[in-house]
């Protein structure tokens, strides 16, 4: 039987709890979910692992208790949070994201960005919010046309990438179907890169965007970062 030692928590939302362990002697992480409303469950999140693992874009799964809701995946070092996004970073990262976006998801049953969003408005339905209800129409609008979809992370932020040796991503609660342009979109913003750093980017994920429609969904990123959180705050209201 494994034996698991909490150390610290390293971030806790209304939906999960990660945290350092031990995992017989080995320093892991143990991530416990504790909803599942609006992301993706723990069984989903482990086969997605299981499904990247042999492209090596995610941590190594070392343990998994679906009964309480746990996964335990191989601690892993420097978070390029805060770091420098020099050239040498952002073809990595380019290429990586290529490599995800190019991958044949068919045998991995997770949901579109559609219906996650999908689920953010039946749950503000009773919101009469302009903000919001400009989001949505905002989503509508982008999303009218649908084009091709892929895999996508849809929150890759700077302190869910790794950087050491190679490039991983961490915390694929929200991940889906989507189109890849908003995930361009969302990195621009959070990595808050500027014109040349996107470009070399872009170069090295190998597909040309519009400007001016990046701009337009990094717009959308924002508004959906909002409606999350009027989401997260009503779902918290209503325990």
């Amino acid at each position: 039987m494994s034996q698991i030692k909490i150390l610290e928590t390293i971030s806790e939302t209304p939906y999960s709890r990660v945290s350092f362990c031990y995992l017989n002697n080995v320093k892991a992480v143990l991530k416990t979910k504790k909803e599942a409303i609006i992301t993706n469950s723990i069984a989903t999140e482990l086969k997605i692992h299981q499904f990247l693992n042999k492209y090596d874009l995610c941590p190594e799964i070392l343990d998994y208790d679906l009964l309480n809701n746990r996964i335990i995946y191989e601690y892993i070092e420097y978070p390029v949070e805060n770091s420098e996004y020099n050239q040498v970073f952002l073809e990595i990262l380019g290429k990586a994201l290529s490599k995800l976006h190019s991958l044949n998801y068919k045998t991995l049953a997770v949901d579109t960005f559609e219906e996650k969003i999908e689920s953010y408005r039946n749950i503000l339905s009773t919101s009469n919010a302009i903000e919001i209800q400009e989001s949505f129409a905002l989503f509508d609008k982008l999303y009218k046309n649908r084009r091709k979809l892929t895999f996508c992370h849809n929150d890759l932020s700077p302190m869910n990438v790794f950087f050491d040796e190679k490039l991983k991503f961490i915390d694929w609660e929200y991940a889906g179907l989507n189109l890849p342009i908003y995930e361009i979109a969302l990195i621009k913003k959070s990595f808050k890169f500027s014109s040349d750093q996107l470009n070399i980017f872009l170069k090295a994920y190998g597909q040309d965007f519009n400007p001016s429609e990046i701009e337009e969904f990094e717009v959308l990123v924002g508004f959906v970062e909002k409606i999350w959180q009027k989401v997260t705050n009503k779902l918290k209201s209503n325990q």
